[in-house]
């Protein structure tokens, strides 16, 4: 598996890794998560996970006075192979590098799932609000 910054060419694969990530969550009215794909890579910090030519995760930060992960998917194909981890690592190395000291997301409340892998890497719940759940995690 190769970590690398996403390009123009990978917008494609990209939105189809997040699509089937996010298929089975999509009856909770999520947001249109693919959406402006290439504008993220254009305007963010996006990386994809490489393996073997074909983009099978994403991670999307957004560094705007604070670092946000506004989207993490993994194509379940590549489900519990380090994938997520590996772009979450990349990101919280990103963040530090660029002077921050914690990193914050938001998922939705009932990807209980999604919930338990943060608090297992060590993300804290800093409050909700509505449908959404926020994480924070310190930065070394």
């Amino acid at each position: 598996m190769k970590i690398r910054r996403a390009t123009p060419e990978d917008v494609a694969q990209l939105t189809a890794v997040i699509e089937v990530a996010y298929a089975p969550f999509q009856a909770l009215g999520l947001p249109p998560v693919t959406e402006g794909i290439g504008d993220d890579i254009r305007d963010h910090n996006v990386w994809v996970a490489d393996i073997c030519g074909r983009v099978q995760g994403g991670i999307v930060l957004v560094l705007n006075g604070q670092a946000h992960i506004a989207n993490l998917a993994v194509h379940p194909d590549a489900s519990g192979h380090g994938v997520g981890q590996a772009l979450i690592t990349t990101a919280c190395d990103a963040s530090a590098a660029a002077g921050h000291f914690t990193i914050q997301l938001a998922t939705h409340v009932e990807m209980t799932t999604t919930q338990a892998f943060y608090r297992r890497r060590g993300w804290h719940e800093t409050g909700r609000e509505a449908n959404k759940v926020y994480f924070q995690k310190q930065l070394n």
